[in-house]
């Protein structure tokens, strides 16, 4: 369902499934016109109170939990830029043709994530080899830093811990890719929006269209948290997804 544009995800969480469920609603209430009199409702209200709350908490914490993993990834994309600035800019210590060449280094891997490698994710793939070929020249050149001097000496150890933030950063960064929530937590969620709907349609109600508004209000704020879950399910994929703007800036800011 993630792979559905979003305008579409929208309108059939928040649209067609209440008026679905109003439409069974009235089904519902023609069909069994006694329901009406609330003879049920004293049990009724208490199991959907249970089933409610039950359902209250398992969907709040299946955004929490999305938004939370969302909000991981923008920040390792962060630290990965600022991983790529430090070695930038700490290759200044070194001889001017070494220098352009870590940071060439820099520049064509910012270059190749975002040419190649934010697509390759966007369509579920983790990692891109243009990426990874940048990679490896770059750690050939790092071994071969002069270290001629103490100070050099500091400066090669400091390129070779930013250098292992970026790997790191770019590793949790794939990581996300094909994470999201487990088929069985979605199944669970169907589920309880189905019973928990269910036990609205058959509480009493004397007037049929305050029912319908219930229900259908009920089916709306359920739609729209799905929607919202949904979305940021896989935080690379999708309309509402992590932008490339920390790398962007990288490059901007250091040319190609």
């Amino acid at each position: 369902m993630g792979s559905l544009p979003i305008w579409l995800l929208f309108v059939l969480l928040v649209v067609v499934a209440p008026v679905a469920v109003i439409g069974l609603q009235v089904l519902v209430r023609r069909r069994w016109p006694h329901l009406a009199e609330g003879d049920h409702n004293e049990v009724a209200g208490f199991i959907i109170a249970i089933v409610g709350v039950i359902y209250a908490v398992l969907l709040a914490f299946v955004v929490i939990v999305s938004w939370e993993q969302f909000s991981r990834a923008e920040s390792v994309v962060g630290q990965e830029a600022s991983a790529l600035r430090g070695l930038y800019r700490e290759s200044a210590a070194f001889p001017p043709e070494v220098r352009r060449q870590v940071q060439e280094d820099v520049r064509a891997y910012v270059t190749a994530v975002l040419d190649d490698e934010w697509a390759a994710m966007g369509r579920g793939e983790p990692g891109h080899p243009a990426v990874a070929a940048v990679l490896d020249r770059t750690a050939e050149d790092l071994a071969a830093l002069p270290a001629d001097s103490p100070a050099r000496e500091a400066y090669v150890a400091v390129e070779a811990d930013r250098f292992a933030d970026v790997v790191s950063s770019r590793s949790q960064r794939l990581d996300f890719v094909e994470q999201g929530l487990p088929g069985v937590l979605w199944v669970a969620l169907v589920f309880g929006a189905a019973v928990t709907i269910g036990f609205a349609m058959i509480f009493g109600l004397q007037s049929t269209a305050l029912h319908v508004i219930m229900t259908g209000s009920l089916a709306a704020v359920i739609g729209v948290l799905l929607f919202v879950a949904v979305s940021i399910d896989h935080p690379f994929s999708g309309d509402v997804s992590v932008r490339p703007a920390p790398l962007e800036r990288v490059l901007a800011d250091f040319g190609r």
